[in-house]
């Protein structure tokens, strides 16, 4: 809640309050399973959030790197920044629609 619905919205699917502010629209997060064969794409995300997505799929740079912004609040503690990602994660699998 804290991290994803300025941007992505409570329920996951981009409409949050800051959305319309963005470059381009934030990604609807109940579809990413869908779109990987119905397989939630764990590695992926982990992996978004923690460098980023790439140019051109978000289509800005809109959205924070988390990893970054973890570590620096907690520099010596990267076993911290791994369970914040994971719990990130994790909470993101809960919205995927079925």
């Amino acid at each position: 809640m804290q991290y994803c619905a300025p941007c992505h919205g409570v329920d996951g699917k981009g409409a949050g309050p800051a959305a319309s502010a963005m470059k381009a629209p934030p990604a609807d997060l109940t579809q990413l399973a869908k779109k990987h064969d119905g397989k939630y794409p764990t590695n992926t995300v982990a992996g978004v959030l923690k460098f980023g997505s790439g140019p051109g799929v978000h289509g800005s740079a809109d959205m924070p790197l988390w990893g970054p912004l973890f570590q620096s609040l907690d520099k010596y503690h990267d076993a911290v920044v791994q369970q914040r990602i994971s719990n990130i994660v994790n909470y993101i699998e809960t919205l995927q629609a079925k």
